[in-house]
């Protein structure tokens, strides 16, 4: 009778583990102190996590595990892109606001409603919360240079007058927001506006993962994201030079052999320095590296670089998921 009970229970697991997109609970997780999580215990921490392609951790000659970077960032979060497994985990689930990290969600909702690139928007909200002003009222501006802005130069003028564009409220929109972060399964996760200057919105560097993941397979949103800067030309004939706020893409891991596919920085009062990016690198396949709250903005550079590298540096990935991620 013990061995049915058993064998029905394992089943069960079976079954729930073929599921696609099914979620299993993590066994075990890092601890605070931000030491790497085995990914095999963080089987389905991403919606449609895939523990085959799941890179394994490298042992030492002498048997000895590496024990991870230190931070000083309180949230700190590395997945791999393919498989969904946790890599390291530091405070993942801590609740924190994303600043303009927000814009990657911003995105995704402009996406889904489509959008005419060479259509002529009139700003009217120039305001940008302390950021670059790249605006003046009644200046026109197309679709396309401001999508550049708000993922390049995180313009907060550039977010709002896209989603006025679509015709939809500002309460409409951010409704789509929050039921497009439920649908990524970022349970911890409440947008307040489009811009992320609201320090009511909420979520965590697990949920940032899973909207990174997400929204940097557009190659609408990861190919804008990665440009360094573009030259944007408003109805009255002025040039006006929009520059990255991601110092990493003048960084060596934007350079052979590692590339940066995709990132988003943050800045509020309330949030700290934050940064999401997808890096690759030869022989592997490419993770999603989050830093929430750093002190200063530089240090959210340098340690999203030294995590990345120490990942790199102590996982081995499959056959099957290094041609997973070659596939263009």
């Amino acid at each position: 009778m013990r061995e049915k009970i058993f064998a029905a229970i394992i089943g069960s697991f079976i079954v729930l583990l073929s599921i696609p997109g099914s979620v299993v609970a993590p066994v075990a997780q890092a601890s605070t102190g931000g030491e790497p999580a085995h990914p095999r215990a963080f089987l389905a921490r991403l919606p449609l996590a895939d523990v085959r392609r799941a890179p394994t951790k490298i042992v030492g000659a002498h048997g000895e595990e590496s024990l991870g970077v230190k931070t000083t960032a309180p949230r700190v979060y590395v997945v791999d892109a393919q498989s969904g497994a946790a890599l390291f985990a530091k405070h993942e689930d801590e609740p924190a606001p994303p600043a303009s990290i927000t814009k990657l969600m911003t995105a995704r909702v402009l996406r889904a409603h489509g959008l005419d690139w060479d259509a002529q928007v009139t700003i009217e909200t120039t305001a940008d919360g302390g950021g670059v002003a790249y605006f003046v009222p009644g200046d026109e501006v197309t679709v396309r240079d401001l999508w550049k802005a708000m993922l390049i130069g995180s313009s907060n003028a550039a977010a709002v007058a896209l989603a006025d564009w679509t015709g939809l409220t500002e309460e409409q929109f951010v409704g789509e927001m929050n039921a497009n972060a439920a649908g990524l399964g970022m349970a911890s996760t409440h947008f307040a506006d489009v811009t992320g200057l609201s320090p009511e919105s909420v979520t965590t560097a697990h949920d940032v993962a899973a909207l990174a993941r997400a929204a940097f397979a557009d190659p609408e949103i990861s190919q804008t994201a990665i440009l360094p800067g573009f030259m944007m030309v408003k109805s009255r004939g002025v040039a006006r030079k929009v520059t990255s706020t991601d110092k990493l893409l003048a960084s060596f891991v934007n350079k052979p052999p590692y590339r940066i596919m995709g990132g988003k920085t943050g800045f509020i009062n309330e949030s700290g320095y934050n940064i999401v990016l997808q890096i690759s690198r030869e022989n592997a396949a490419p993770i999603i590296v989050v830093v929430l709250g750093s002190g200063a903005s530089d240090l959210r550079f340098q340690e999203a670089k030294s995590v990345a590298y120490w990942t790199f540096q102590n996982y081995r990935w499959p056959a099957g998921a290094l041609a997973k991620a070659s596939t263009p």
